[in-house]
């Protein structure tokens, strides 16, 4: 059948209609998808030494071989009362306020506990003998037979009756002077209350003591919360069965927890309870030489069934914190022999965040939000508990921060271990000059200005802390067509 010509030019027509139609459909869908930028940034399995959470070094930092210094992220050391107060309201500070600087001055935090009893003093008067002087009464005990270093030196120990009402009148009275020096002091991540049993550990061994109740160790601990209320408190625990209870309540108020003898009589199950709430600590049973040599290091048993691997006690117990065979020369030699396992543990304890996408828009416009997606990851064990927030940040080609804008959906301490969390945040910069830019991304502690200090486990170029995303541009306001 013939057609005319003219309903073949109609037909061409609406063929081309059609053809031109779907070309400027899959356009504008390219468009579109050119106006977002997916970036998905490498894993880094390099060591992170982080605020808040870590390897923890014993003793002074100017003390420490170069390697511990480098990847501790804390300084730590047990005081004696009577060092600290030798004379009722005469205070020695400086012994402590000395170690906080040391610290300080390498770019460290402090913790510390101050101890009422301890088998390695070389002192009697742990507790300072005034408090016995005033009625406070004390036992005593013949350390001889020792076994193992790690139960003390021998001689004739002091053991104060810990529930006695003089000893913990003049308890509360130098806990309430110390909190009123270093309660919020911003050098010093926590406290111990080593206020209770042999090396402040709350129990009393080797004493052969009976313990006090339930109610007087809570009083011990009420003691000090009741007079610290901005610096963190971490309560040293173990596995009498009637202090249970007592560390769960500890927790529910507030307070964290540390286990005395990790891979030697404890696995770190202890703490697990301080999981999301609040930070765990671990400190070894005994020197890294000793544990290895002991076959403990390895998990292999003793008779008494002490003897565990750091790294199962890790995932068990969950810490914050790790002592790093209390530095100097054994940490030296554990970073050494085991450094494979050092770096591992080093972004496994704590938190350890990684980003593993965002999508952006590739343009924005000044002073008006923008959605921004992240995938967010926390490959530790613990959450982080030091206050800190996300932000953005426009970065120059000069390599200058000009804008930063904090992401108000994001809340870190909320990331939970082994979990993704994917958020939708605003990205909103008020007052920037239009042009291209690198945007960037950071999480910053309260005081940290414009330097973000948590460094985050991905491989993305890094300015001052800040992590660059990719490219982003800026456009002015747009005109008004009132006047049209």
């Amino acid at each position: 059948m013939n057609t005319s010509p003219l309903k073949n030019l109609w037909l061409l027509l609406v063929l081309l209609s059609a053809v031109l139609f779907v070309s400027g459909a899959d356009k504008k869908k390219s468009a579109l998808k050119e106006m977002f930028v997916t970036v998905k940034p490498a894993i880094s399995d390099k060591p992170i030494v982080n605020p808040g959470k870590g390897w923890v070094a014993y003793g002074k930092a100017e003390n420490q071989p170069k390697g511990v210094l480098a990847l501790s992220s804390l300084g730590y050391t047990r005081f004696q009362w009577g060092e600290i107060e030798p004379e009722e309201g005469v205070y020695h500070w400086e012994i402590i306020d000395n170690a906080i600087k040391s610290w300080s001055d390498a770019g460290k935090q402090f913790a510390f506990g101050v101890m009422c009893a301890s088998t390695h003093s070389r002192s009697f008067w742990v507790t300072p003998k005034w408090v016995f002087d005033a009625g406070a009464k004390y036992d005593s005990f013949e350390l001889k037979d020792i076994k193992l270093s790690t139960t003390g030196n021998p001689g004739t120990k002091l053991v104060p009756v810990f529930d006695d009402p003089v000893f913990l009148t003049k308890l509360k009275i130098f806990v309430q002077a110390m909190a009123a020096r270093y309660d919020g002091h911003p050098n010093v991540a926590f406290i111990d209350i080593r206020s209770y049993g042999n090396w402040g550990e709350g129990h009393m061994y080797p004493f052969g003591k009976p313990d006090i109740s339930a109610e007087k160790f809570k009083e011990h601990i009420q003691i000090h919360r009741d007079a610290f209320k901005k610096t963190l408190l971490q309560l040293p625990t173990g596995k009498h069965a009637e202090f249970l209870p007592v560390q769960d309540w500890a927790v529910s108020i507030g307070v964290g927890l540390r286990r005395d003898g990790i891979c030697g009589n404890s696995d770190g199950s202890e703490v697990s309870i301080c999981g999301g709430k609040m930070p765990a600590v671990f400190e070894f049973y005994g020197s890294y030489e000793m544990m290895k040599g002991l076959g403990w290091w390895d998990g292999k048993k003793d008779k008494e069934g002490r003897g565990f691997r750091l790294a199962d006690c890790v995932e068990t117990g969950k810490p914050t914190y790790c002592d790093l065979s209390r530095g100097g020369t054994s940490g030296l030699t554990m970073l050494k022999e085991d450094s494979a396992l050092v770096a591992k543990l080093t972004n496994r304890l704590g938190y350890h965040l990684v980003i593993s996408e965002v999508k952006y828009p590739g343009s924005i416009q000044a002073g008006k939000s923008a959605k921004i997606w992240i995938d967010w990851l926390n490959k530790g064990v613990a959450n982080i508990f030091i206050p800190s927030r996300v932000s953005f940040a426009l970065i120059s080609k000069e390599g200058k921060v000009v804008g930063i804008c904090d992401a108000a959906a994001s809340n870190p301490v909320q990331w939970q271990p082994g979990q993704l969390t994917k958020i939708q945040d605003q990205l909103t910069f008020k007052k920037i000059t239009p042009g291209d830019y690198i945007l960037a991304v950071g999480i910053r502690q309260p005081n940290d200005g414009m330097k973000p200090s948590i460094k985050l486990g991905i491989e993305l170029k890094t300015n001052d802390g800040w992590y660059e995303i990719g490219p982003i541009t800026v456009t002015g306001k747009k005109k008004s067509n009132k006047n049209l």
